[in-house]
């Protein structure tokens, strides 16, 4: 029986009780206890299941999580490299000789050159 299934049955199990106590009839609440009971029992076994699996699942979401956060932190890394290689190019601004070629900057690296 699935868990909501159970649950219904328990809830359905209380209503029954409930009829039988209002109505005075305490011949049928014996065999409702019994019911009860083992719906009960059964409710705390699903419960324990449960709770062992979300454990298991939370240990693996976390080890995910961190895992994507390394590959975060080293695409932010790379990112972050090619910025500074780009920002250190413009600091170097291209100026002209005399005779209108680009001269090389001064201590500067350039662009697409190894």
């Amino acid at each position: 029986m699935l868990a909501k299934e159970t649950l219904e049955a328990f809830v359905a199990v209380l209503r029954r009780e409930q009829d039988a106590l209002a109505a005075g009839d305490l011949e049928a609440l014996a065999p409702l206890v019994a019911e009860k009971a083992a719906l009960a029992e059964r409710l705390n076994r699903i419960g324990s299941e449960a709770a062992a699996s979300c454990r298991e699942l939370a240990g693996a979401a976390r080890a995910l999580n961190e895992a994507n956060g390394k590959l975060i932190a080293l695409h932010l890394q790379h990112n972050q490299q090619t910025l500074n290689v780009l920002l250190a190019a413009a600091d170097t601004a291209a100026t002209y000789g005399p005779d209108g070629q680009q001269q090389a900057p001064a201590g500067g690296r350039m662009l697409g050159k190894a």
